[in-house]
């Protein structure tokens, strides 16, 4: 290693450390094991910075290194250990974090303090403990229940939540399901006193407000971090902006706090030393009041390290505070680097401190004074533009070098670009500043003059709406924000809960579309995330039949993929989710229509679909099941006929029109009420393969192990949902077509030489 890299690394010793560490856990994460990755820093160390600095940095590297392989390997054991207890024992939690309130049950963090009927292993353990029906309990509380731990759920879908993994990087040894008749809360006065300032900002915040309204939701989002509910649309302006960080308590909130704190100081008259070591407990103060959420504290803990240096009368260093940061995390608990508002929070961080000098360069022109007249000689007017100029090239120069950092992990971790970032954070900032200087004041003075705070959250309610109005600006410019299209053409067949179903066909080239959305939850935590997480933007949408587990709850599925047409089965139905698309859709500018038997439509891809059987002469008052429309998918030479939950009535009807409905692939949904697929009708299709929705409840939507061995018998390959989860259908190059389970990772390759 060169001189001036050694030169560089031993003027930021911390930093130095913190790199290491950093190389040593991920090369032991990825590797699987410690041996002999764990040992790389020893190595790499006396290379980088020198045999004395390299030396102690290499140590610190290994030490973390071994505490990763330590806590997996204690946390993997007492994961099992948990699982396989027996039903029903109770334990005593103190809860981390606030619980927060779901659709059914609260969750939240807690440790294990006492196991009053199981083994003590737990003790001292981080679990997500789940509840209902009793008091909803907040950092500090003490639940006394009984339950039993959950295996941690396989992610069954591409995208999807992936539960196990996520556990492990939060360091949680598992999920602990209270009985709601096992459950007990007891709240300390000190933990009801934490919990009422804490409820008390909130309303503070928002006092004079509907609290239901877009104003006082985003005021919660920006000053608390509260994420509103059932709010996609306005979250995604936020996110194809670029501007996520200002719509959730981040380090851009806390340093903000920083500088109004400095600001109130200075004016005061405080010496610059006291202000910043008063500055250090009100942002921390902040980031409490605001829940504690991890980048906050990532960022209050780092503004210390390096405000500490002008208490203690030293040149700060950014470099080394982010280290030294970085450091104490990664030997506390190395899991923590792979989570990814970690690796933005300081990738982020260290862009601006490695970037912006260079960046400053680029829009130096802005803050150029008039080589003309002299400073001297500049009024009031000239000075304040130059003052606004100079602050204008600085945040862009700063939102550059932060754009530049985050980029490559949001592409990775998201499958989003977002250009329009850069001005749109400079716009944004002096937006979001205002509304948090606002929302403070309103807090402070709301308990001696209500009327006041009111007033003040007026202000910020109009303030709020500019907020918003950039976010969607920017966010609908052209190249504002770019979505990593999917690698190749496939067809995803969603693995759903409670028998909902759904797929996607993508082309390949941009174009895709939704063949049914799933139930309107299984829409939001499965069909959506995996669609943006494989860059697949859907804005066709076909819907089979009027059955509330196939229509996503109507206005999510277009608010959140910008929907513009949508093929309808019936005109007319009991369902308010489908009602929804028949009378909202139109008005939300989705163009709507009603398939009839023989209808073709171009799908993209060399793809297209061709409607078998439209429901429409089916009695309105019909189960939602015998109104089905059956649809053959053309791709490539092969042929996919979609039944979804249709039963032995339609097939019947099917058989009895005499229509050709020959297909290589059945992809079948379960009837409730009657059985499907009979022999008559394979005949007729004549598959090679079958991909069968098996749900495990209700009972009616599970899959008789017999049929599908039964198929087996004759010759037809099946995928059971149920144990391949997400059907996952490719085209090979050679023509062949390969459909893969996504969980189990079974694979048919069907040739076209052998149909």
């Amino acid at each position: 290693m060169n001189a001036g890299t050694r030169a560089f690394f031993s003027r930021h010793p911390l930093f130095a450390s913190a790199v290491l560490m950093v190389a040593a856990v991920a090369a032991v994460e990825t590797a699987g094991g410690f041996w002999p990755w764990g040992l790389l820093p020893l190595v790499v160390g006396p290379l980088l910075a020198g045999w004395r600095l390299g030396g102690v940095c290499a140590v610190a590297g290994v030490i973390a290194a071994a505490g990763l392989q330590a806590r997996h390997d204690a946390r993997e054991d007492a994961s099992e250990r948990a699982v396989a207890l027996a039903p029903d024992r109770a334990f005593e939690f103190k809860m981390v974090t606030d619980a927060r309130q779901g659709a059914r049950i609260w969750t939240g963090r807690a440790r294990v303090v006492n196991a009053v009927e199981a083994d003590e292993f737990l003790i001292g353990r981080d679990v997500r403990l789940l509840g209902a029906g009793s008091e909803l309990p907040v950092a500090g509380s003490r639940v006394l229940a009984g339950g039993n731990f959950l295996p941690a759920r396989v992610a069954r879908n591409p995208g999807n939540f992936d539960e196990a993994s996520w556990l492990r990087r939060e360091a949680l040894t598992g999920v602990f399901l209270a009985r709601g008749d096992r459950i007990e809360v007891r709240t300390t006065r000190f933990a009801k006193w934490r919990a009422g300032v804490r409820s008390g900002f909130r309303t503070a915040i928002t006092a004079g407000l509907d609290d239901d309204s877009q104003a006082a939701m985003v005021i919660r989002a920006v000053v608390m971090g509260e994420h509103p509910r059932d709010s996609d649309r306005l979250i995604d302006a936020f996110r194809h902006s670029g501007t996520m960080h200002v719509f959730c308590v981040s380090g851009l909130h806390v340093g903000m706090v920083g500088l109004l704190g400095w600001a109130v100081l200075g004016l005061a008259g405080v010496p610059r030393r006291w202000a910043v070591a008063a500055i250090i407990p009100l942002m921390f103060g902040y980031t409490w009041l605001t829940g504690s959420g991890a980048p906050a504290v990532r960022a209050s803990c780092m503004a210390a390290v390096f405000l500490g240096a002008f208490v203690l009368q030293r040149r700060p260093d950014a470099l080394n505070a982010l280290g030294a940061v970085m450091s104490l995390m990664l030997l506390w608990d190395g899991r923590i680097l792979f989570q990814p508002g970690v690796q933005l929070s300081y990738g982020v961080v260290l862009a601006i401190i490695t970037g912006a000098a260079l960046a400053s360069r680029i829009f130096a022109w802005i803050g150029r004074e008039d080589e003309h007249i002299p400073r001297d000689e500049y009024g009031p007017v000239r000075r304040a533009s130059l003052w606004l100029r100079r602050r204008t090239a600085q945040s862009f120069a700063v939102s550059t070098a932060a754009t530049a950092g985050s980029t490559p992990l949001t592409a990775y971790h998201f499958g989003l670009i977002t250009p329009a970032s850069v001005p749109a954070t400079v716009v944004q900032v002096p937006i979001v500043f205002s509304m948090l200087g606002i929302a403070l004041f309103s807090a402070l003075v709301h308990p001696a003059a209500p009327w006041l705070s009111r007033g003040m959250n007026q202000v910020n309610a109009v303030l709020t709406e500019a907020c918003v109005g950039v976010a969607r600006g920017f966010a609908a410019a052209p190249g504002g924000h770019l979505r990593l299209e999917g690698g190749g053409p496939e067809l995803i067949v969603y693995d759903l809960p409670y028998g909902a179903g759904a797929a996607v066909f993508f082309d390949g080239n941009g174009a895709a579309t939704l063949i049914d959305c799933g139930s309107a939850r299984s829409f939001h935590t499965h069909v959506l995330g995996s669609l943006r997480r494989r860059g697949i933007h859907p804005d066709s949408v076909i819907l089979t039949h009027p059955d509330g587990g196939h229509l996503g709850g109507g206005a999510p599925v277009w608010e959140s993929l910008g929907t513009r047409q949508a093929l309808l089965p019936v005109a007319s139905a009991r369902s308010p989710a489908y009602r929804s698309w028949l009378e909202e859709a139109p008005a939300a500018g989705v163009r709507t229509g009603f398939a009839t038997t023989g209808n073709r439509f171009d799908l993209g891809g060399d793809a297209w679909i061709e409607v078998i059987r439209d429901p429409s002469h089916v009695s309105p008052r019909a189960r939602a099941d015998d109104r089905v429309m059956t649809l053959r998918l053309h791709w490539r030479g092969w042929k996919f006929l979609f039944t979804s939950d249709a039963g032995l009535g339609t097939e019947r009807e099917l058989l009895d029109s005499g229509v050709d409905l020959s297909a290589d692939v059945i992809i079948a949904g379960k009837p409730r009420h009657e059985t499907h697929l009979d022999d008559d009708f394979l005949d007729a299709v004549q598959p090679l393969v079958i991909v069968a929705t098996n749900a495990d409840f209700p009972p009616e939507q599970r899959l008789d192990p017999a049929r599908v061995d039964y198929w087996r018998s004759i010759g037809i390959q099946v995928i059971d949902q149920g144990a391949s989860g997400a059907a996952m259908i490719t085209p090979g190059g050679d023509g062949a077509l390969r459909i893969r389970g996504y969980v189990d990772g079974a694979e048919i390759i069907l040739d076209p030489a052998g149909r």
